[in-house]
């Protein structure tokens, strides 16, 4: 039985004299003002609980679709590192190495990737191939490993292109270190003249640091 409905068939004991009929009206305004006041703390508890409740199914949803973006991320990544392999013609390589530098301008660098870009570089001998990892690891100037292996390859590159590359790196990097490989390229015999004069100008400009 509802409170209303009891306290209007028992209204007569609640008191030593029975409510004269004139205030019927009255009585019946007053209990529904109390009773509609009782229930709006109800209310909003109810709307409360239905706010988080819903706030819950939003976090759950978007922590999902950052999952799946997250594992779909990951399944490229390996892919492209597949597709970096020595296996793997120079094209497919090329491809994968261009698709990874426009990765590259939008979020941190991946140690996998930067591991297979330093064999490249190292161990390839496309020079294109070489070329592309070069730009693409520029996107990274403040990596230490990174600066590191363009330093290395500057000492043992022989190819005149990928030379001309590395040097140009090492003047963006403004990398000192790099001081004894452009030396030695300058004075090998070898070396093409436009070589040589791209050694030298990085040479002085470094020395006048």
């Amino acid at each position: 039985m509802s409170l209303e409905k009891y306290i209007r068939q028992n209204r007569s004991k609640l008191d030593d004299k029975r409510m004269p009929d004139y205030r019927d009206h009255e009585f019946e305004a007053r209990l529904k003002s109390e009773l509609h006041h009782s229930a709006q703390p109800i209310q909003r508890k109810r709307l409360w609980a239905l706010s988080i409740a819903a706030t819950i199914v939003a976090i759950v949803a978007v922590g999902a679709v950052f999952t799946i973006d997250r594992m779909e991320e990951i399944e490229r990544r390996d892919q492209l590192v597949v597709a970096l392999g020595e296996d793997q013609t120079n094209s497919t390589r090329l491809e994968a190495i261009y698709e990874i530098e426009d990765l590259s301008r939008r979020q941190k660098e991946d140690e996998q990737i930067l591991a297979a870009f330093f064999k490249i570089l190292k161990d390839d001998s496309d020079s294109n191939s070489k070329i592309a990892v070069i730009d693409a690891l520029m996107a990274f100037p403040e990596n230490e490993a990174v600066r590191e292996n363009i330093i290395e390859a500057l000492a043992t590159e022989k190819e005149p292109l990928v030379q001309l590359k590395l040097i140009k790196s090492v003047t963006i990097l403004r990398e000192r270190r790099a001081e004894e490989s452009l030396q030695e390229i300058i004075n090998d015999t070898e070396t093409l003249p436009v070589v040589k004069e791209n050694a030298h100008a990085t040479l002085a400009m470094l020395n006048n640091k």
